[in-house]
């Protein structure tokens, strides 16, 4: 089963589309963005949800203890690293919560010694989450990366793929994780966000699109 992340949620509407589809994960951005939002609206977000959906705390090099208190407080279910936490910066985190942890690990496409440098900072995460870099840009870039850059990489955990997906590439991607004996025993599930938007505002219809390609 191919397990689904929409991030980004951020209006009631938003959750409204979210209860209907039934993705496994719904993610409230905390970090500086266009998609930010504050820990009172995630939590009343939140309440609107349905419970067997997980929500995700999406953060960039917030302190640990702040982001453990969103997990303790119930508003997010796991906590997603998208910015420059290390090994130790995990360490802590699991001092202070049990909430399983998804480290974001942003490839580089010309450095596979970087690449498994910060696969190595982050392996004390429950999955990773692989997404493209591009400098002064933490996440929500729309671009995909090429799936080889996976292969130089020594993967023992679940992991998320990411970056520039839609409806309308995703089956292709799928595809390619299904037949890679490698990596597809850890393949986990996809996240998107700006694919499944018009003009920034998450689009019902996309969602939907997207989904159909998942389930279908």
């Amino acid at each position: 089963m191919i397990h689904v992340k929409f991030c980004g949620i951020r209006r009631q509407e938003d959750i409204e589309a979210v209860n209907r589809l039934q993705p496994d994960f719904a993610g409230f951005v905390f970090a500086k963005s266009k998609r930010q939002v504050s820990k009172e609206q995630a939590a009343a977000l939140k309440e609107l949800l349905d419970p067997g959906i997980k929500t995700v705390a999406v953060l960039v090099n917030m302190p640990a203890e702040e982001a453990a208190i969103l997990a303790n407080s119930g508003i997010a279910d796991l906590l997603q690293l998208h910015g420059d936490e290390d090994a130790a910066y995990i360490a802590k985190l699991r001092t202070l919560t049990r909430a399983k942890v998804i480290k974001a690990v942003r490839l580089r496409s010309a450095n596979r010694a970087i690449n498994a440098k910060l696969l190595a900072e982050a392996a004390q995460a429950d999955y990773y989450l692989f997404d493209t870099f591009l400098p002064d840009n933490y996440g929500g870039t729309g671009k995909t990366f090429s799936l080889s850059l996976l292969n130089s990489l020594s993967i023992d955990k679940p992991i998320f793929l990411a970056g520039g997906l839609d409806a309308g590439n995703v089956a292709e991607i799928i595809e390619q994780m299904q037949s890679d004996a490698k990596l597809f025993p850890f393949f986990y599930g996809v996240d998107v966000s700006g694919g499944i938007e018009t003009d920034g505002i998450k689009d019902p219809i996309k969602m939907e699109a997207f989904m159909k390609v998942i389930r279908g």
